[in-house]
C-alpha cells in the first residue's frame, strides 16, 4: 500500500490516535486524538449489535473510529492511491467486524477513489526477522474431520481455490485429513509448510470464551493447537489461514481468540480468519488474491484489498450481508508494511522448466492422496523404495493415468528431481515392444530433457559411441545434439535383441550423468537430485516387459536401485491395467513385501472423494473451451446427496472425464439452479485493466 496509517485505541476511555509515519493526524475541531465513545447511551458494541443490516452496522463503526480524521486521511492520499488502516485494538473491540465499515459512499472497502485495506495488528515480541521464502512455497491443508463433513465442507471448498495455484506451479500442496495434533506436528516437521490452512469444528469455552478446536473427534484448546503449529525445529509458517468456527472472534466480546494470538506471538506473521463461504464472490476473490499475493511475492494487504474491492464494486447490494467483510487479516506488529513473503524468482524458474517439460496442466489434480504420500516417501532422504506400481483392477480408460504421471512428474521437479515421462501411449501400436525400444525411449527422453533445459549434450554411453559433434577440437552443440538423436534412432532400429546385461551399467551411468548435469542449474536441483522414470500403460508394452515373457525386458532391468546404482538410484513409477498385464502381475506377486517395491490401486474415486474433488475443479475457470471457463458452485442449501449422486451417475469416479462429462453435467445442473455460475475471471479482468494491475486472479 502506498500509505499505512496506524489506528490505535488505548486507555480506559478507548482514546483513538491515528498515526502517519509516527506523527498523529489532526482531527476535526483540533487535537491529535479523540474518544471512541462520543455518543451518550449504550456502548459501541451494544449499539452495533442492535443494527438491522450491514450498512447501519458499518456506518456506526466508521463514525466512531475514523470520522474525526477522515477528511485529513482523504487529503493525505491522492485519488487512486492505496491506504492500509492497521488497527491496534484492545481485546474487547477485536470481535467487532471493522472490515464492514461504511462511509456515505458505501462500504469503505469499495471506496470509489481509494484502495482501502483493513488489517489488525497483534503484538509479536521477539519476532522481527521475518523470512522470505526463496523456493517453491509449501501449503499444508489440514482438516480436523473428513473433508466431506457437512460442517467442514464450506471451509474445505476454499482448498479448490488454493489448489488452482498448485496446478499453475505456484506452490506445493499437501493434505492432512482427519488430522490430530500429533499428526499435524509430524506433518509440519517433515513437510515444513510456509502456509497452513486449517479447517475444523470450533466452539467457545462458556467459562472464558477461549476457542476449542475438534481434531479427529477430540477437542483441544486453540492455544495448544497454535503451539503445535509454531513449536519444534521447523520454522513457524509464514501464514496460517483459519476456517474454524469462532477462530477470529469469540462468541462473546471479551478478547481476541487465543488461537490467533498464540500463532502471532509464536512467530506466524500473517493469519487470516475466513468465516464467509465460497459461494460469496467477495470471499472467493479475497482468498484468491490473498493466496496469489503471498505466492507471487506481492504486498499481501494490497492484493487482498484489491480482491475485496473488485468483488464489492460488482455487488448490487452489499447492505444486507456481512460475508464480504468476514475474511479478517491479522498481522504481526513487527511485519513491515511492504513485506513480501515470497521471492518468486526460483518459483518462476521451476514453472518455466515444468512448462518446457510439458508437466504443467490444469486443472488441479484431485484425489489419489495415498499415492502422493507414497511418492513423498519414495524421494525422502534415505528411502529404500525405488519402484511404485499404480495399477487398475478393471478398465484403465478414464482413470486419468497420463494426467497422474504428469502430476507426479511436476511434484518431482518441484522437489528437485528430474522426471523422464514415457507417455502417452494410447494404443498397442504406439507402445514399445522390445527392451531395445524401451531403452531407446529412455535415452530419447534424456536427450529431449537435456535440450529443453539447456543442459550439455549427453555422451550416452549406452549407444557405445564417442562424444559427438567434434569439429577440429571444438564441439558444435547443434550438430552434437542432432548426431545424438540420430544415434538413438539407429540404436532403436537395430535388429539384434538387447540383453539387460549388455546395457544396465551403461544406462545407469547415463542417467547418473543427467542427474549431475541438472545440479549445475542450481535450485531446486542439488546433491539430492535423482532421475525418476515414469512409464505409462505397461499393459500395452507387449513383449517389452520380460519377466514371464519369452524375451527379457524392462522388469528384468530393475534392481533395488531401480534403473540406477546404489550411489545414484533411479526410481521407476509405472501405471498399468493389472488384469491385462501378466508380467507385471507376476512381478508384483514375487516382489510383495520387499522394501524397495510398492503397489497402489488405481480405482474410481469414491463417491465422497469425487463429489468434493470435482467441485474443487469447477471452482477454477480453467477449461480450454471458453463457454465452460466459468466458476461453478453449489447453490446455498443444495442437497449434498443429490450432488454426490449426480457426479456418480455422470462420471463414475473417473477423473479422465473431467474435461467433458463434468462440464456437461455442471451446465445441466446450472439450468436447474442446483449449481450457480459466475465469471470470476472476467469480473477481475475488467477491474484489473481499469486499475492498471498486472495479474489475473
Amino acid at each position: 500500500m502506498s500509505t499505512r496509517l496506524l489506528v490505535s485505541v488505548t486507555g480506559p476511555e478507548n482514546t483513538v490516535t491515528v498515526l502517519h509515519e509516527g506523527r498523529p493526524l489532526p482531527c476535526e475541531g483540533g487535537g491529535a486524538s479523540y474518544p471512541l465513545e462520543r455518543e451518550a447511551g449504550p456502548p459501541l458494541a451494544a449499539r452495533v449489535a442492535a443494527c438491522p443490516d450491514a450498512r447501519s452496522y458499518g456506518t456506526a463503526l466508521f463514525e466512531a473510529l475514523l470520522r474525526p480524521v477522515w477528511k485529513t486521511v482523504t487529503g493525505l492520499v491522492p485519488a487512486g492511491g492505496g491506504i492500509e488502516l492497521a488497527l491496534r485494538l484492545p481485546k474487547e473491540l477485536q470481535p467487532l467486524i471493522w472490515e464492514a465499515m461504511y462511509t456515505e459512499e458505501g462500504p469503505l472497502a469499495a471506496h470509489p477513489r481509494l484502495l482501502v485495506a483493513v488489517t489488525r495488528l497483534i503484538p509479536s515480541p521477539g519476532h522481527d526477522g521475518h523470512r522470505t521464502v526463496r523456493g517453491t512455497p509449501r501449503i499444508l491443508f489440514a482438516s480436523g474431520a473428513k473433508l466431506t463433513d457437512p460442517v467442514i465442507r464450506p471451509g474445505a471448498m476454499f482448498l479448490g481455490l488454493v489448489r488452482e495455484c498448485e496446478s499453475q506451479g505456484l506452490a506445493m500442496t499437501r493434505i492432512s485429513e482427519e488430522t490430530t495434533a500429533e499428526r499435524l506436528r509430524r506433518r509440519r516437521a517433515t513437510f515444513r509448510p510456509d502456509l497452513v490452512h486449517l479447517v475444523a469444528h470450533g466452539r467457545p469455552d462458556p467459562a472464558d470464551g477461549e476457542t476449542w478446536v475438534e481434531l479427529a473427534g477430540e477437542w483441544t484448546r486453540g492455544a495448544n493447537l497454535a503451539s503445535t503449529l509454531v513449536a519444534g525445529d521447523a520454522p513457524p509458517p509464514l501464514a496460517v489461514v483459519l476456517s474454524v468456527c469462532h477462530s477470529g472472534m469469540h462468541g462473546g466480546l471479551e478478547r481476541t481468540s487465543g488461537l490467533v494470538e498464540t500463532l502471532v506471538r509464536g512467530g506466524v506473521p500473517i493469519v487470516v480468519a475466513v468465516a464467509g463461504e465460497v459461494t460469496e464472490y467477495a470471499c472467493r476473490l479475497f482468498s484468491r488474491r490473498f493466496v496469489r499475493a503471498l505466492l507471487r511475492g506481492d504486498a499481501v494487504a494490497e492484493a487482498a484489498a484489491h480482491g475485496r474491492r473488485a468483488a464489492l464494486l460488482g455487488e448490487p447490494d452489499p447492505d444486507d450481508r456481512f460475508d464480504w467483510a468476514m475474511p479478517t487479516l491479522f498481522l504481526a506488529d513487527t511485519l513491515p508494511a511492504d513485506f513480501r513473503a515470497v521471492d518468486p524468482g526460483e518459483v518462476n524458474r521451476t514453472r518455466s522448466m515444468a512448462g518446457r517439460l510439458e508437466l504443467l496442466e490444469g486443472p488441479a489434480y484431485v484425489g489419489r492422496g495415498p499415492i502422493f504420500d507414497t511418492l513423498d516417501g519414495l524421494i525422502a532422504p534415505g528411502s529404500e523404495r525405488t519402484f511404485l506400481g499404480i495399477t487398475s483392477g478393471g478398465a484403465f480408460g478414464g482413470m486419468g493415468g497420463t494426467r497422474l504421471l504428469r502430476e507426479i512428474g511436476f511434484r518431482l521437479l518441484q522437489a528437485g528431481h528430474l522426471p523422464l515421462l514415457l507417455a502417452p501411449f494410447n494404443d498397442v501400436q504406439s507402445a514399445p515392444h522390445t527392451l531395445r525400444q524401451v531403452v531407446g525411449e529412455v535415452l530419447a527422453q534424456v536427450v529431449r530433457t537435456g535440450e529443453r533445459l539447456s543442459l550439455p549434450v549427453p555422451r550416452l554411453r549406452s549407444l557405445g559411441a564417442r562424444p559427438p559433434g567434434r569439429r577440429k577440437g571444438r564441439v558444435d552443440e547443434a550438430v552434437a545434439r542432432q548426431e545424438v538423436k540420430a544415434a538413438v534412432a539407429r540404436f532403436v532400429s537395430a535388429a539384434a535383441p538387447l540383453e539387460p546385461s549388455a546395457v544396465d551399467t551403461l544406462l545407469a551411468a547415463d542417467l547418473a550423468d543427467l542427474a549431475g548435469a541438472a545440479q549445475t542449474l542450481g535450485p531446486p536441483f542439488g546433491a539430492h537430485t535423482r532421475v525418476v522414470v515414469l512409464a505409462e500403460a505397461l499393459h500395452l508394452w507387449i513383449g517389452a516387459l520380460g519377466w514371464t515373457e519369452p524375451v527379457r525386458g524392462l522388469l528384468d532391468l530393475l534392481t533395488p536401485d531401480g534403473l540406477g546404482t546404489a550411489a545414484s538410484p533411479v526410481p521407476v513409477v509405472v501405471t498399468a491395467a493389472l488384469g491385462e498385464c501378466s508380467p507385471l502381475r507376476s512381478f508384483r506377486e514375487e516382489k510383495a513385501g520387499m522394501p524397495w517395491c510398492v503397489f497402489h490401486d488405481l480405482e474410481p474415486l469414491s463417491d465422497e472423494e469425487a463429489s468434493l474433488g470435482f467441485q474443487w475443479v469447477l471452482l477454477q475457470p480453467w477449461h480450454p473451451r471458453e463457454r465452460f471457463r466459468l466458476t461453478y458452485y453449489a447453490a446455498p442449501g443444495s442437497d449434498p446427496a443429490v450432488l454426490r449422486e449426480s457426479f456418480r451417475i455422470h462420471l463414475e469416479g473417473r477423473p479422465g472425464l473431467i474435461k467433458t462429462e463434468l462440464y456437461r453435467m455442471a451446465q445441466l445442473l446450472a439450468l436447474h439452479k442446483v449449481f450457480l455460475t459466475h465469471d470470476d475471471t472476467e469480473g477481475w479482468s475488467v477491474y484489473a485493466r481499469t486499475h492498471g494491475l498486472g495479474h489475473e486472479p
